[in-house]
């Protein structure tokens, strides 16, 4: 019986390890983004704090995608980034009372995380889009 080189096993291990901790990452980002909502019970963030969200995600994302339009030219890209600014700021508004709805606290949290998730989306794209369009 034949065993690993010292190298071959150091390769096995890290290739356990590595793996492993993909994993747990992949398994724990789900749970935690299932479990944010209701930790908003327990943990009271400032009032302030929707607003400041905005006001530094509309600038971030009006940089990133003037550049990136000006590389890629797709405009899904910089619509995807409207719209998810857009959510955030129906998020603000429903957070404040500015919008009427049946239950604010529910509105502002699904129009919080769909602009979260169309910002994420639009920012992945519109990096993506960039490093194509340098290789062409």
């Amino acid at each position: 019986m034949c065993l690993p080189s010292p190298r071959a096993r150091a390769a096995d291990l890290a290739g356990i390890a590595l793996s492993s901790a993909c994993l747990v990452h992949c398994l724990a980002l789900p749970l935690a983004l299932l479990v944010a909502p209701a930790l908003g019970g327990w943990l009271r963030l400032p009032e302030w704090l929707h607003a400041a969200i905005l006001m530094l995600a509309l600038p971030a994302a009006l940089i990133a995608m003037t550049d990136g339009w000006r590389r890629h030219r797709r405009g899904t890209v910089p619509l995807f980034a409207a719209a998810g600014v857009g959510l955030l700021a129906f998020g603000l508004a429903a957070h404040e009372g500015w919008l009427t709805t049946a239950n604010p606290e529910t509105a502002d949290r699904l129009f919080s995380s769909a602009g979260a998730i169309a910002l994420v989306t639009a920012h992945l794209l519109n990096w993506r889009q960039r490093h194509v369009a340098g290789h062409r």
